[in-house]
């Protein structure tokens, strides 16, 4: 629910930290790379049509963090529009990144069937009213907000079955996003059973057909199936059997939840950061249905078609209430809330938006940072850089010599059975494959760039993965 309308857009550029806490993970010391593009999975979109999702993952370069924090990003776009290339959601997965994260960037299904009725304006579109937002009813918002969460679900397993590749924490991940991609965030992190699954996820009745206009914008699928099958488990079926995707914490800024039962439930729930302003006229940082202040109080006079049929939501104003109400733990929380509600007065007041990035990604940080030392994660004692590693890796059956160069020496110390081997780059690239016949195996390695690789041996029943550095 980012770029909505151009009153209240903002980009996320220029961080510039003068004053960092002195504790890990918060201070931007580190040059970052990125890859992109990387796939995760592929599901049925909202119109029945199948989406490849990616992500970007950056990480900080010069670190030698064997136990790296993840942190999972999802973009707003009020569940329609945008993707991970949001500039605001680069710049935070970069300023993460040169603080010691790994980071994903993630895409996430986007799209609902559109309503009915829409009467075009040419005033309301030139002030930036996005015209994919108006939807056939609130069971779409509900649904599109589902599938996101199982792809995120997804995508956090997928970062923790790359431990090895990233060198990162399996044990701190955490997740952030905007608007829309904060209702999906939290809804990841604690959505723990099918009990919490809207009854709208469920089969229901099919959309209604769009209107015309609607259904020829590029936010609309041209080939629309109306019907809204059961969306499923709560965990999606993207990366099953192998990881969790429990988190740590979750980051939510200027976003909510459509139900406060959402948040019960957990015994061990994750940390939650809450950024909102009084002022934010799409989503009611109280109490209220999302965009009816955008439409009452901003464009109502103009003649614009009225942004309705969204569902009530509880901004991080409404779930810091419920949390004082519960008399919840404050060390599992932190509100940054600015109290600066005007009615009819806050159309160009940026209030969905954030007001000082530099400021608040600063305190979700340092918020983080004291739940992942008090894990025990110290960095310091972390390292994994080559002089680090022990020159034999042992799981006790077999030996592996790292680091290596021109070869890797593999030595099988009982009974030889029908143990496979592959050797693969971080990006999951297949190297070299075969068979270890003997108790000792020489692979010729003389070709390789200097790096990090992994070797994979594997039998029926057994499967070990060595990270190995070459010199």
């Amino acid at each position: 629910m980012k770029t909505l309308f151009t009153l209240s857009l903002i980009i996320f550029t220029g961080l510039s930290f003068n004053t960092f806490a002195q504790t890990p993970y918060t201070q931007p010391i580190y040059n970052y790379d990125s890859i992109v593009d990387i796939e995760y999975g592929v599901a049925n979109n909202y119109a029945g049509n199948v989406d490849t999702l990616l992500m970007d993952i950056y990480k900080p370069i010069g670190n030698s963090n064997c136990l790296r924090p993840i942190m999972i990003l999802a973009h707003g776009g009020a569940w329609v529009v945008e993707s991970k290339e949001n500039n605001s959601i680069q710049n935070m997965a970069r300023e993460l990144a040169k603080r010691g994260w790994v980071v994903a960037n993630i895409n996430y299904r986007l799209g609902t069937n559109k309503a009915s009725n829409y009467t075009s304006n040419a005033l309301c579109n030139g002030l930036g009213i996005e015209p994919c937002v108006y939807v056939a009813d609130s069971a779409e918002v509900e649904r599109a907000n589902y599938r996101a969460m199982q792809d995120a679900k997804g995508a956090i397993r997928f970062m923790k079955s790359r431990n090895l590749i990233d060198s990162t924490d399996i044990n701190n991940v955490f997740m952030a996003g905007e608007s829309a991609g904060a209702f999906i965030s939290i809804s990841a992190g604690f959505t723990n059973s099918i009990i919490k699954k809207p009854a709208s996820c469920y089969a229901i009745g099919n959309a209604t057909t769009p209107d015309p206009v609607l259904l020829s914008l590029a936010c609309s699928d041209p080939v629309n199936d109306l019907s809204r099958p059961d969306l499923g488990d709560i965990e999606g079926t993207l990366n099953l059997g192998g990881y969790d995707a429990s988190l740590k914490g979750v980051g939510s800024f200027f976003g909510g939840v459509f139900n406060l039962d959402l948040l019960d439930g957990l015994s061990n729930p994750p940390s939650l950061y809450l950024f909102c302003q009084g002022s934010d006229v799409v989503v009611n940082y109280n109490y209220g249905p999302l965009f009816e202040r955008l439409s009452s109080e901003c464009f109502s006079f103009l003649g614009c078609t009225n942004i309705g049929d969204y569902p009530n939501a509880y901004g991080g104003e409404g779930i810091r209430n419920y949390f004082d109400l519960l008399g919840t733990d404050t060390n599992t929380y932190y509100t940054d809330i600015i109290y600066n509600y005007q009615p009819n007065n806050d159309c160009q007041a940026e209030g969905h938006a954030i007001d000082n990035p530099q400021l608040r990604l600063q305190n979700m940080v340092d918020f983080f940072s004291e739940k992942i030392t008090d894990s025990g994660n110290d960095p310091s004692t972390n390292n994994c850089s080559p002089l680090a590693i022990n020159s034999l890796l042992n799981d006790n059956n077999i030996i592996v010599k790292n680091p290596f160069k021109d070869k890797i020496e593999i030595q099988i110390k009982d009974q030889v059975l029908s143990f496979k081997y592959a050797l693969t780059d971080i990006f999951g690239k297949t190297i070299n494959q075969g068979e270890l016949k003997t108790r000792n195996t020489t692979i010729n390695t003389s070709k390789l760039a200097r790096g990090i690789y992994l070797l994979n041996i594997t039998d029926k029943n057994f499967k070990q993965t060595f990270k190995l550095v070459k010199n």
